[in-house]
C-alpha cells in the first residue's frame, strides 16, 4: 500500500479527503466486462438549476455533484418547510418562491451533512487532476523532477480518489433521488499515465538511491577538499563489523524493492480505466515498453555491479549474497511478468471487440516481450537456473507463435485470405501468379492516376525490380491506398520467398545463419530499397489513422522476418529509419517527438551497426520544432539533440566521415523550436546559440554559417520571447545584418521576411515610433525587395493602436492609411490597403476612445461592404475579425443605442454567413462582445438577454459550429449583467434567477471552469440582488469555501466576500488566517489564480 509523502494542504476538509483516497496500488480492478460510460443529460433551463446550486453551496443543505444533477423531492420534506418558514419570519417574499425549491429530501441531507468536506463535484476533480499535470508537465520543462514527482503523486491520488467515490457511489442502494457521479473519461486516465510514464526511470531513482546510501555510509571530506583515508577505512571496517558484507547488501536491497515504479504506477491507473473503458492498444504498448526499459535497465545494472564485486571482492565470501538474490534482478523478473501480463489483456481485448484496428498489439510490443524474455533466459543461463532458463525459453516461443497468429508474420497468403491479413489485394491471392498480383495493383493506381504506366519488358521475368518501381510510384502519386497497397505487396512478396524456399534448407539456414539459396527465377524477393519503398508510401498516405505506428511496424516485421530466416541478409540502413522519423514528425500527433527521439538514440546505439546522418538529427530536431507551440520543453529537448551531435563528433576518433557534423539547418531548427515556444527566456537562449554557432564557424566548421534565415529565427524567437527590450535586440541584429552584407557577406542580406520580423516585435510591445521609423527606412532605400507590404504597414497601425497617446495614434494611422491608398494609385506600390490593413485601422479607432471613433469604424465598414461583398473585392471583404472589432468599438462607446445596434450587427453576420460568406462567421469573441455590450446597458431585461444569447452560442456549437464555443468571458458576461440588474422586484428575481442558472451551468459544464472572475462576480450579484441574511451568509460561506478548494481566491474575490459580511464573520471565513495584504492565505487558495489576474502575492 502506497503512502501518502506529502503535506496535508491547509484546507482540512481537503487533506482528509485526499488521505480517504488512498488505496492499495497493487489491487487489480477486473478488465472485463467493460463498463459502459453513461453520458449526462443536457441542463434544464428551469429553477431547478438554483436549487442544485444552493444545495451544493449552503453548509446546512447537501452537497451536490458538478458532475451529476440532483432531483427534487415530489413532496415536501421537513427541512423544506423549515427552511420556507425562515424565509418568511424575515419577511423575504421576493426569493420566497425561488429558495423554497432548494432543499433535497432530508434523507439525502443527512446523508451528506455527515461528511461536507469531501467534494463529490466530477469538473472539480478533473480541475484538479489536469492542474497537477499542468504543473507536473512545467516542473518537467525546467528540470525540476521533485516537483514533477510531488504533482504526480497528487495527480494519481485524485483520480484514485474519484475512482473509489464513483464505485461506492454505485455500490449503495439509493433512491432516485441520489445524485449521479460520472466516472472519470478515458482521456483523463490516459493523461495521467502519460504523466506518469514522463517521470525520470524507475531504475535511475533506484541507482541514485543507492548511491546515496553508500555516500552517507562512506567518509566525509577534510577542510582541504579530499578524502580522509584512514576515516574512510575506519568507517569501512565499522560498517563490515555491524552489518556485515550481506546485511549491508540486504539493506540496499530493501531500499530498492520499496521504490514505488513508474510502470507499476501506471500499469494500477490502466487497471482502474479497464473498468470504465476500452483502452486503445497504443496505450498497452507504451505501458509494456516501459516494463521492457525498467527490465532491460535493471539487468544492466546487475551485470554492472557483479563486474564491481569481482574488482573489490572482500574475505567475507561466505555473506555475499547470489546475484539471483539480488533485487535487480528480482525486479527484472517482475517488470517482464507485467510486460506480459499487459501483452496478454491486450490481445484478450483485441479478440474481444471483434479484431478493431485500433485495439490491435503494436508489433513492437511482441518484439519488446520477446527481448526482455530472451534477456532472462540469457542471465539464467549464466546462473545455472536451468528451471527460470526454460520458463523464460517457453514464453519467447509463445510469444512467437502468438505474433505470427495476429499479424500473419510467417507470409502464409492462405491464412491471410481467412484472417483479412490484406488490405487491398483481394482474396484468393494465394493462388494467384505474381504477374497477376502485379496487374491488379497496377490497374488500382491507373484508375487514380490514368496517365501511370508500368514499364514490363518481358512478362514472364516479373521479379522484385518490377514490384519495387510500383512501391515507389505508388509513394511518388500519394493516394489513400498508397500505405496499405505497398504493405500487401510486401507481405506477398515475402510470403512467394518462403514458399519457394525448401523447408529443410530453411532450418539450415536459421542455424549457420548463411543467406538462403536463390529463390525461384520468378520470385520477387524483398530487398532494403522494398523496405524503403514501403516506409516511404506510408509517409505520404493521406487520410490514414494511424500511419506513423504501422509504418514503424515495417521495421518490427523485417526484424521478425530476419530473426526467422526468411529474410536474411535484408536488413534496414539508414534511409529506413530516417523515414521512420520522418513519419513520426509527419504525424504531428501528441508524443511524435519523443518517440522520433527514441528512434535516434537507437541508431547511436553502437549494436544496431545504423550509423545517423544530418538527416537524421536534422529530422528529430525539426519534429520538436514543430510541437513547440504546446511543449515547452521542446526548445531544451531540441537543444539537447544538437548538443549530443556535436559531442559525438568532437569525440570521434580517426576517420570522422561517418559521424555528422552539425551544419546550419541543425542550429536553424533548434533556433525554430525556441521562437515557436513562445516561451519566457526562448530569446536569450537564441542570442546564446547564435554565438555558439558563429564561434564553431570560426574553429573550422565550414557547413556552420549563420544565413539569413538563422538571423530570422533568432529575431522571431526575441519577439515571441515577450521579454523587455527584446525588440531593440532584433533591430540591432538586424542591423548587424545589414553592416555584414555591405563588407561583401552576401548570406546575410536582409530580406522583407527580416524587416516585417522586426516591426512585429515593435508591435508587441507597442513601440510605435521605432516602427515607423524603421518603415520609412523601408520606403526610402534603395533595395526593391524589402519594400514595405501590407504585412509591414498592418504591424506598424497595430504598434501606434496599443499607443498610449490615443489621439496621435489615430492620426498617424489615418497617415499610414492615407499613404498606402495615395501610393498605389500613384503607381509606386504593387499592393493596396486589403483586409488586414482595414481590420488594423478600425482596431486603432477601436482603442482610442475618441468621441468620433463609432461613426468613423462604422464608415470603414461600409466601404469594405461596398467594394468586398457588393463589389466582389475579395481583398478588402470584411472577416470576423472586422466585425469584432466594430463590435468592440460599440460596446466601449457612449452611444444610447449600442444594444440594439450590436445585436443588429450580430444578426447581419449571421445572415451573411447563412449566405456563404464563410469568413464572417460568428464567432466567441463576437457574441462575448455582445454580452459586454448587453451587460452594460440600461435594459430592465438585459439578463434574460444575455442568458438567451448564451444559450443561442450553446446550440450554435453543439450543432457543429465550433467557433461559437462559449468560454467562461461569456458566462461572465451573463453574470455581469444579473449583477447590475434594476431595483424593482420583478426584476432583481429574474436577474438572480439568471446568475444562479448561469452559474450553475458554467460549473456543470463538460469542457469550462469558473474563473476567480466568476466566483467574483457572482459574489457580486448575490451582494445585489439578495437582502442581508442568515441564508445569504450560509450562501456566501459555502460559495467561499468552494472557491478555496478550487484554489480561485484571488483580490477580486476577497473584496466581493469582505463586502457582503461583517467583519467577525468574514474573519471566520479565513479559518483564522490574517489577510493583512492578502499575503498570508494558504497558497493553495490561489493555485488555480494566474498571476495576470491581478493576485497580490
Amino acid at each position: 500500500q502506497r503512502s501518502n509523502h506529502h503535506k496535508p494542504r491547509t484546507n482540512t476538509e481537503e487533506a482528509s479527503t485526499m488521505n480517504q483516497g488512498t488505496v492499495t496500488m497493487n489491487q487489480r480492478a477486473p478488465p472485463h466486462p467493460f463498463k459502459m460510460r453513461q453520458r449526462r443529460s443536457s441542463i434544464a433551463l428551469s429553477i431547478c438549476c438554483f436549487a442544485q446550486l444552493a444545495s451544493a453551496l449552503l453548509p446546512s443543505l447537501p452537497t451536490a455533484s458538478q458532475h451529476s444533477r440532483a432531483r427534487l423531492s415530489k413532496s415536501p420534506s421537513p427541512s423544506s418547510v423549515s427552511f420556507s418558514t425562515t424565509l418568511k419570519k424575515r419577511q423575504l417574499p421576493l426569493f420566497h418562491d425561488v429558495l423554497k425549491k432548494t432543499v433535497l429530501s432530508s434523507s439525502i441531507t443527512e446523508k451528506y451533512l455527515s461528511d461536507v468536506s469531501i467534494n463529490h463535484d466530477n469538473s472539480s476533480h478533473a480541475t484538479t487532476i489536469s492542474s497537477h499535470l499542468q504543473k507536473a508537465s512545467l516542473a518537467q520543462s525546467t528540470n525540476d523532477i521533485p516537483i514533477q514527482q510531488e504533482e504526480m503523486e497528487c495527480a494519481e491520488r485524485a483520480l484514485v480518489q474519484w475512482v473509489e467515490q464513483h464505485r461506492g457511489r454505485s455500490s449503495e442502494k439509493v433512491e432516485d433521488e441520489q445524485p449521479e457521479l460520472v466516472p472519470p473519461d478515458a482521456e483523463t486516465f490516459s493523461n495521467v499515465i502519460g504523466g506518469l510514464l514522463a517521470l525520470p526511470s524507475s531504475f535511475a531513482a533506484v541507482a541514485a538511491d543507492v548511491s546515496e546510501m553508500e555516500d552517507n555510509t562512506s567518509s566525509t571530506p577534510n577542510n582541504n577538499g579530499e578524502e580522509d583515508m584512514e576515516t574512510k577505512e575506519m568507517n569501512d571496517e565499522i560498517r563490515r563489523t555491524l552489518l556485515g558484507k550481506g546485511k549491508l547488501q540486504q539493506q540496499q536491497n530493501n531500499n530498492i524493492q520499496s521504490q514505488n515504479n513508474k510502470s507499476d504506477r501506471a500499469t494500477h491507473i490502466l487497471d482502474l480505466m479497464e473498468s470504465f473503458h476500452e483502452p486503445t492498444g497504443a496505450l498497452y504498448d507504451t505501458v509494456i515498453a516501459s516494463h521492457g526499459a525498467d527490465a532491460l535497465a535493471y539487468l544492466s545494472y546487475l551485470n554492472m555491479g557483479q563486474d564491481k564485486e569481482q574488482q573489490n571482492e572482500e574475505e567475507n565470501d561466505d555473506e555475499q549474497l547470489k546475484s539471483n538474490d539480488s533485487p535487480y534482478y528480482q525486479q527484472a523478473w517482475k517488470s517482464a511478468k507485467s510486460a506480459l501480463q499487459l501483452l496478454n489483456r491486450s490481445e484478450e481485448l483485441y479478440h474481444e471487440t471483434g479484431r478493431s484496428s485500433s485495439r490491435l498489439p503494436s508489433i513492437s510490443s511482441y518484439v519488446t516481450a520477446m527481448d526482455v524474455w530472451k534477456a532472462l533466459a540469457v542471465g539464467a543461463e549464466e546462473e545455472d537456473e536451468k528451471k527460470k532458463r526454460d520458463e523464460a525459453l517457453e514464453v519467447v516461443r509463445n510469444l512467437r507463435q502468438r505474433r505470427l497468429k495476429v499479424y500473419t508474420l510467417d507470409g502464409d497468403a492462405e491464412n491471410a485470405d481467412k484472417s483479412g491479413g490484406y488490405t487491398i489485394l483481394p482474396r484468393g491471392v494465394a493462388s494467384m501468379a505474381v504477374g497477376e498480383v502485379l496487374d491488379y495493383a497496377v490497374t488500382l493506381l491507373c484508375e487514380s492516376v490514368p496517365s501511370y504506366q508500368l514499364k514490363i519488358v518481358d512478362p514472364t521475368k516479373i521479379g522484385t525490380w518490377h514490384f519495387n518501381q510500383l512501391i515507389f510510384d505508388l509513394a511518388k502519386y500519394p493516394q489513400p491506398f498508397s500505405g496499405p497497397l505497398a504493405q500487401d505487396l510486401l507481405d506477398y512478396m515475402v510470403y512467394m520467398v518462403k514458399k519457394a524456399s525448401p523447408p529443410s534448407k530453411q532450418k539450415q539456414y536459421k542455424k549457420k545463419k548463411r543467406q538462403s539459396a536463390a529463390p525461384h527465377p520468378n520470385v520477387p524477393k524483398p530487398s532494403t530499397e522494398t523496405i524503403n519503398g514501403v516506409l516511404k508510401a506510408w509517409m505520404v498516405t493521406p487520410d490514414y489513422s494511424d500511419v506513423a505506428r504501422r509504418a514503424e511496424a515495417v521495421l518490427a516485421k523485417l526484424a521478425v522476418w530476419q530473426s526467422d530466416g526468411i529474410l536474411w541478409g535484408v536488413s534496414a540502413d539508414t534511409v529506413s529509419y530516417n523515414t521512420c522519423i520522418n513519419v513520426w514528425k509527419a504525424s504531428g500527433i501528441s508524443g511524435a517527438a519523443q518517440r522520433a527521439t527514441d528512434i535516434l538514440r537507437l541508431m547511436e546505439d553502437e549494436s544496431t551497426a545504423i550509423t545517423p546522418d544530418v538527416i537524421s538529427y536534422t529530422t528529430c530536431i525539426g519534429a520538436w520544432a514543430d510541437c513547440a507551440a504546446r511543449d515547452p520543453r521542446a526548445g531544451r529537448h531540441a537543444e539537447e539533440i544538437l548538443m549530443r551531435m556535436y559531442s559525438r563528433n568532437k569525440e570521434a576518433v580517426g576517420d570522422d566521415s561517418m559521424t555528422p557534423r552539425p551544419t546550419t539547418r541543425c542550429f536553424n531548427a533548434v533556433l525554430l523550436a525556441y521562437a515557436n515556444g513562445r516561451q519566457s527566456g526562448g530569446g536569450k537562449r537564441a542570442l546564446e546559440l547564435l554565438r555558439f554557432m558563429e564561434r564553431l564557424h570560426s574553429e573550422g566548421y565550414s557547413d556552420l554559417s549563420p544565413d539569413t534565415y538563422t538571423f530570422n529565427i533568432v529575431m522571431k524567437a526575441l519577439g515571441n520571447c515577450g521579454e523587455r527590450g527584446a525588440s531593440q535586440r532584433a533591430i540591432q541584429l538586424l542591423q548587424r545584418m545589414e553592416s555584414s552584407y555591405k563588407k561583401g557577406n552576401t548570406g546575410l542580406k536582409p530580406d522583407l521576411l527580416s524587416c516585417n520580423t522586426v516591426l512585429d516585435a515593435f508591435s508587441k510591445e507597442g513601440d510605435a515610433r521605432s516602427a515607423e521609423r524603421l518603415l520609412e527606412q523601408m520606403l526610402n532605400g534603395d533595395d526593391d525587395m524589402v519594400k514595405p507590404n501590407a504585412h509591414s504597414y498592418t504591424a506598424v497601425l497595430t504598434a501606434w493602436s496599443k499607443s498610449e497617446d490615443k489621439p496621435k495614434a489615430v492620426r498617424k494611422a489615418e497617415d499610414l492609411f492615407n499613404d498606402i491608398e495615395g501610393r498605389y494609385a500613384a503607381g509606386e506600390t504593387d499592393f493596396r490597403a486589403e483586409t488586414s490593413v482595414y481590420n488594423a485601422l478600425i482596431n486603432c479607432w477601436a482603442k482610442s476612445g475618441e468621441r468620433e471613433a463609432l461613426y468613423r469604424v462604422t464608415q470603414i465598414l461600409s466601404l469594405m461592404e461596398e467594394l468586398g461583398l457588393k463589389g466582389g473585392d475579395s481583398d478588402v471583404q470584411p472577416n470576423s475579425r472586422t466585425y469584432c472589432s466594430v463590435l468592440d468599438t460599440l460596446s466601449k462607446s457612449n452611444n444610447f443605442n449600442a444594444y440594439n445596434k450590436s445585436l443588429d450587427l450580430l444578426k447581419r453576420m449571421e445572415d451573411l454567413y447563412s449566405e456563404g460568406y464563410d469568413s464572417v462567421r460568428p464567432c466567441t469573441r463576437a457574441y462575448s462582445i455582445v454580452l459586454s455590450t448587453i451587460a452594460r446597458s440600461r435594459r430592465k431585461d438585459k439578463a434574460l438577454k444575455a442568458q438567451e444569447l448564451l444559450h443561442i452560442m450553446e446550440m450554435e456549437y453543439r450543432s457543429g459550429n465550433s467557433a461559437c464555443r462559449p468560454n467562461v468571458y461569456s458566462y461572465n458576461a451573463v453574470l455581469n449583467a444579473a449583477a447590475f440588474s434594476g431595483r424593482e422586484e420583478g426584476e432583481q428575481e429574474d436577474a438572480f434567477r439568471v446568475a444562479c442558472l448561469t452559474f450553475d451551468e458554467l460549473r456543470m459544464s463538460d469542457y469550462l471552469q469558473p474563473s476567480h472572475v466568476s466566483y467574483g462576480t457572482f459574489l457580486k450579484a448575490i451582494k445585489h440582488l439578495m437582502p442581508e441574511s442568515d441564508v445569504r451568509d450560509d450562501l456566501v460561506k459555502g460559495l467561499f469555501r468552494k472557491c478555496c478548494r478550487d484554489g480561485l481566491v484571488s483580490d477580486f474575490v476577497l473584496k466581493e466576500t469582505a463586502d457582503l459580511s461583517t467583519p467577525g464573520f468574514y474573519q471566520s471565513l479565513l479559518e483564522g488566517v490574517t489577510n493583512e495584504g492578502f499575503g498570508n492565505l494558504p497558497k493553495s487558495w490561489s493555485a488555480n489564480v494566474r498571476e495576470r489576474d491581478g493576485i497580490r502575492r
